[in-house]
């Protein structure tokens, strides 16, 4: 029988006690939010919550369908959160459903290493990573961005200072596809693309409720720094 690492084991533990909350809070909806089984709204909840089931289940037998699933059901949660509970003030959810994005792609990563017969390099094993991440962001991102322009304010993307956003969208989609074959200059876009976020939204006051909003440049700006450090830390010498 095949040992499990002592990483798996601990992103099993992480994923219980994910759940353990996740069920009190659906129990408290029941109870005191009128939660019940007659709308899309429900019914969303209800998907989403055996999903997330699956994804546990799996996280005992196939790391690689554990990973993928609660890295759907983050998604999941944020598409619901942004469309479905818009007017509801629930946008917390999101950020605390965001921690299983990050176990998910940690699921994949040890699926990763036993994929093939010899242990992926240091170098590899980071690039996979971060690609899985990457790939996570850009499917928030095209969220967040799809959410904005079907449900939220009318506005003109095209005038100052809201023309920040198609740019943001723009170097993001640059750095994505550089990130397979350019890491480092990748690295740097992003971290631009941080700073014009960082700068516009304490700068303009007006595009501050705009996603993506200053917490989700958070994780790009990690992005690009490891994309940085990697290309000098693995570098042929």
């Amino acid at each position: 029988m095949k040992t499990k690492s002592k990483t798996t084991i601990i992103l099993q533990i992480l994923t219980g006690v994910g759940g353990v909350v996740y069920f009190i809070g659906m129990a408290m909806s029941f109870l005191f939010d009128e939660l019940t089984f007659l709308n899309l709204i429900d019914y969303m909840t209800l998907v989403l919550l055996l999903i997330f089931i699956a994804g546990f289940a799996f996280s005992w037998t196939n790391n690689k369908m554990a990973g993928i699933l609660l890295m759907s059901w983050n998604a999941g949660v944020w598409i619901s959160d942004l469309y479905l509970f818009r007017e509801m003030d629930y946008s917390m959810l999101s950020a605390i459903a965001s921690p299983s994005m990050v176990i998910g792609s940690l699921f994949l990563l040890e699926w990763y290493k036993t994929y093939k017969e010899t242990l992926p390099s240091a170098k590899q094993q980071w690039k996979f990573i971060l690609r899985v991440l990457l790939i996570n962001y850009a499917v928030l991102y095209s969220i967040v961005v799809f959410s904005e322009l079907l449900l939220g304010d009318p506005v003109d993307y095209l005038s100052f200072p809201f023309i920040i956003y198609p740019l943001l969208l723009l170097l993001f989609f640059v750095g994505f596809l550089l990130s397979w074959k350019r890491e480092l200059l990748s690295g740097f876009i992003f971290l631009f693309w941080c700073a014009i976020l960082v700068y516009g939204n304490f700068a303009y006051s007006e595009i501050g409720h705009l996603g993506p909003w200053v917490v989700f440049g958070l994780p790009i700006l990690l992005q690009g720094i490891f994309y940085i450090i990697n290309h000098y830390k693995f570098r042929p010498k």
